[in-house]
């Protein structure tokens, strides 16, 4: 030992990165026992933690020490003769030796009771008295010190340690699993390599990862010599089950393995025995959470394997043969067959009320399900397997939020599968993708899908999937048909449940409800959602009692039943966590966040808000993060932070942009009442008067009202009756659909208008009955409306006496909603024709948009496949309603229009296509669409 102790310890040097917890709990284990046998992976260290105990521990063993590296022979294993005190052996490499050890290593410590024994195996010893500790892979951070290190050690140019040097360090340690030998190699190149180079070259890591020191065993030299050395010591059934195992991308439990690699050579009830045999020889790696143990190859040891395979199948490293059965093919084969029965297991769940349990079945195989895809769409595995599992993960992508990524694979998939005659796999796989492109907002793409899986159902006389198929084209159709596609929703669920199949039970009348919802049918809409619900609890359909639950909340917000909302809210959220839903929860938070705001709570709405908006972004739904971003920015503007509304909603109009004029329509709205709470009223204008043609255009009722209640407030000012006119249709508008909290609101818009038509009492009378309304709701007022109201009660006040003021509020108060409503409207006078861009027709503003274009009556005509008299009625109507007299001056007015829009930062862009025609919009209430799961 160099002073002369009795031993053979010559003072090795090398330090130690990562591993003080452990070299510490080495201590403990050797102080309370005396044969600790340090197992682990090919490379993870243990050599090194070894020597280094025995450096660190070294005045604690004045009886010697000494090291025994068996990797060269047993010889001498018995040779060592302790002097006074504790005394150390160190067993490096014992696996190879391991029965020889299992003998000598009892009698040494029956001979020498003052002797420890510290073995490096990659199994366990097996005597009794043995303390076994797996050393695991380095942790990240300790990993990415460990190269750092290393690197600086061999002479590594200094550079400036950057974001973007970390996270290169960080995904090479994460590609290697933090194997401490597989980091230094991977360090040592770093003299001629930059960090993102050597992850980049890591799709091939025996090539790269060799060249280690010249003094470190020859096992240690490369990566590849360190998993050899294991690899060579197998017996040939485990060397069989350990190349199957390398199908596995990431994890595995007991039964996949059972599934995949049982056959032939290995029989069923040999795969339990031979596969904790490899995790004993630290082969496979497991880890037990919760009721179940998942088992891994390292991805070293997996890219090992699978090198020693040629392209055949057969094995080149030295496995046997074991017939064709055996091959990688059919191992492959049965992995994608196991997967994909698994995910169209978790797709029938959904309506089982097991839904959660097997989606987390799929989330730790998703992997494994990503690699029977990639290989399907390469070329390599069977399309219809491929089109199986896509269509099965249809309602996972949507649920996780993965929707571009599973349409993808979906695209994919049915364009490998386009020389296989149409059958039920394709079919499904090809409606899964219309669902996925509606859910990401790209309509005519869902359009096309959806027609070609149709005509694949017809062909296959499938009636249950031509009627998914109509149900999805029926949500299309209304964006731009709404009557007709709520006539065809009304038909399908008519056919009853198992018309469609037990997946798709609760859809049709989900997406009527929601079809109604925008048609300003609330009471047959909240008929369909009723239904909806009751059938997802009697046929355990946990989406379509999370569908039906959380759109009938947003019917009962519409309604002013804030409990009731609030209720159904919770329920829905309640299924939503249990499936692991993004979107169930995205959904139930922007409504928890609504109701809030509507009680006042804007504290408790904007965090519930914040967080729908957050998980909205990551399921990557342009309609949902559209949906959640506006009720933030309505919350916004309630409490009067205009410059965050502003915001909010100039990135809603982007999104409509993108996808659906109903989601423009609510930005432009939102952005007009921030730029009017700002100061700039002639400017939010324009924005106001294009969100009410926006959402005219998209047919949904409610929004438009919306869009006329903030145009009556943007031109209170500067144009009353304007203002009234607007203001009055809204009034109309949500007694006619029983929208009782827009009502108040609109009562309030007309009480301030008469007062400032010194109409005093009327005003007083209306003032009265819409506190009464919000005091039945429970209804708010949004502060940042308080100042204009406190002015116009206290005009109207200080007219009437206090006396006079009262009685008038307490008539009003006493009125029934339908009677306030019907007294707002005496002494309105006749209504005049309306103006402005916001009272053009769709028509009207497609033949404006063209004729400022400079084309003729005739080139508009055969445009729009109308006459030129009738392009002349709609022009004559046009300037009639923008008060203009020729088409030079509307050329003017839209350019200074278009200029207007673009000005205040909206991305809002000019309707033209490249041809100077007129894009016909899309739009609607397709936001629920993508929950078509099954």
């Amino acid at each position: 030992m160099g002073d002369g102790s009795p031993g053979n310890w010559t003072g090795w040097t090398g330090d130690l990165v990562g591993r003080d917890t452990e070299l510490a709990g080495l201590r403990d284990l050797l102080g309370s026992g005396r044969l600790v046998t340090l197992t682990g992976a090919p490379g993870v260290g243990k050599t090194r933690l070894a020597h280094a105990y025995a450096r660190a521990w070294a005045a604690a063993y004045p009886g010697g020490m000494w090291l025994r590296d068996l990797a060269a022979g047993g010889e001498g294993l018995r040779h060592v003769a302790p002097g006074t005190g504790p005394a150390l052996l160190v067993l490096d490499t014992c696996e190879r030796f391991a029965e020889e050890c299992a003998l000598v290593v009892p009698e040494l410590l029956g001979t020498h009771p003052a002797l420890g024994v510290l073995a490096t195996s990659r199994e366990p010893i097996g005597v009794p008295g043995e303390v076994t500790c797996r050393l695991a892979p380095l942790a990240l951070p300790q990993a990415a010190r460990l190269f750092t290190e290393r690197a600086a050690a061999r002479g590594r140019p200094a550079t400036p340690e950057t974001p973007e040097t970390g996270a290169a360090i960080e995904e090479i340690c994460r590609r290697l699993d933090g194997l401490p030998l597989a980091v230094e190699l991977a360090a040592a190149r770093a003299v001629m390599l930059s960090p993102w180079q050597i992850a980049e070259r890591l799709a091939d890591p025996f090539r790269l990862l060799s060249g280690g020191s010249r003094t470190a065993p020859a096992r240690h030299r490369s990566l590849e010599a360190a998993i050899a050395w294991s690899h060579e010591q197998l017996p040939d059934d485990e060397r069989l089950l350990l190349r199957r195992l390398a199908v596995f991308e990431d994890g595995f439990v007991i039964d996949d393995v059972e599934e995949v690699c049982a056959g032939g050579a290995i029989p069923p009830d040999a795969v339990l025995d031979l596969l904790s045999r490899l995790v004993i020889r630290s082969l496979v790696e497991c880890e037990t959470t919760g009721a179940v143990t998942r088992y891994r190859l390292l991805r070293i040891v997996r890219g090992y394997v699978r090198c020693g395979q040629r392209a055949d199948g057969t094995p080149a490293n030295g496995t046997p043969a074991d017939g064709t059965e055996d091959d990688a093919a059919a191992v492959r084969l049965r992995h994608a067959e196991h997967y994909t029965a698994l995910a169209e297991c978790a797709a029938r769940a959904v309506t089982t009320g097991t839904a959660a349990q097997h989606f987390e079945r799929v989330e730790a195989g998703y992997a494994n399900m990503r690699a029977v895809l990639r290989w399907c769409t390469s070329g390599g595995g069977p399309p219809t397997i491929g089109a199986r599992l896509a269509g099965a993960l249809e309602t996972y992508w949507i649920v996780r939020g993965r929707l571009r990524e599973g349409r993808g694979w979906l695209t994919s998939l049915t364009a490998a599968a386009g020389g296989v005659a149409p059958g039920q796999a394709l079919a499904g796989a090809t409606l899964s993708a219309a669902v996925l492109s509606c859910a990401l907002g790209e309509f005519a793409d869902a359009a096309a899908a959806c027609e070609r899986a149709l005509e694949m159902f017809g062909e296959l006389r499938d009636e249950a999937g031509r009627t998914r198929a109509l149900a999805v084209l029926a949500s299309l159709k209304t964006m731009s048909e709404p009557a007709s596609a709520r006539r065809d929703l009304t038909e399908l669920a008519a056919r009853g449940p198992r018309a469609i199949g037990h997946a798709w039970i609760g859809v049709p009348l989900t997406l009527l409800g929601q079809a109604r919802v925008a048609a300003g049918d609330l009471a047959g809409a909240r008929a369909a959602l009723e239904q909806c619900v009751a059938i997802g609890r009697r046929h355990g359909s946990e989406l379509s009692l999370e569908m039906g639950l959380l759109t009938m909340a947003r019917v009962a917000v519409h309604q002013g039943a804030y409990d009731e909302a609030e209720s159904a809210l919770s329920q829905g959220l309640a299924v939503s966590q249990r499936m692991g839903d993004v979107w169930g929860r995205a959904t139930a938070f922007r409504g928890l966040g609504e109701v809030a705001a509507c009680r006042g709570r804007y504290g408790q709405a904007r965090q519930r808000l914040a967080e729908a908006v957050e998980v909205a972004r990551a399921v990557g739904s342009p309609l949902l993060l559209g949906d959640c971003l506006d009720t933030l920015g309505r919350a916004l503007l309630d409490i009067g932070d205009h410059e965050a509304a502003r915001e909010v909603f100039a990135e809603v109009v982007g999104l409509g942009e993108r996808t659906a004029p109903r989601l423009t329509a609510m930005g432009l709205a939102g952005l007009g009442g921030a730029i009017l709470g700002s100061g700039g009223a002639r400017a939010a204008l324009a924005f106001a008067e294009e969100a009410v043609a926006r959402a005219r255009e998209s047919g949904d009722r409610p929004l438009t009202l919306r869009c006329l209640f903030t145009l009556g407030r943007v031109t209170r000012r500067g144009d009353p009756a304007r203002a009234a006119e607007a203001h009055h249709s809204a009034l109309k508008a949500s007694a006619d659909m029983g929208l009782r909290a827009q009502i108040a609101d609109s009562l309030e818009a007309v009480a301030g208008l008469a007062a400032g038509h010194r109409r005093h009492e009327h005003a007083a009378r209306l003032f009265g009955a819409a506190q009464a309304l919000r005091d039945l709701l429970g209804l708010s007022r949004p502060p940042a409306a308080a100042p204009q109201y406190e002015a116009d009660l206290s005009e109207a006040r200080a007219a009437l006496g206090a006396a006079g003021f009262s009685a008038a509020w307490a008539e009003g108060a006493g009125l029934e909603v339908d009677q306030a409503v019907v007294y707002a409207g005496r002494g309105r006078g006749p209504r005049g024709q309306g103006v402005g861009w916001a009272a053009l027709t769709r028509a009207e503003r497609q033949v404006a948009l063209l004729a400022s274009d400079g084309l003729t009556n005739r080139e508009i005509g055969a445009k729009l496949f109308v006459s030129p008299r009738t392009v002349q009625a709609h022009l004559s109507s046009v300037f009639a309603k923008l008060s203009l007299s020729s088409r030079k001056d509307l050329a003017r007015e839209f350019d200074s229009r278009a200029r207007s829009l673009r000005s205040h930062e909206s991305p809002l862009s000019a309707q033209r296509d490249d041809t100077g025609g007129v894009q016909d919009p899309e739009g609607g209430i397709a936001f629920l669409t993508g929950r078509l799961g099954g």
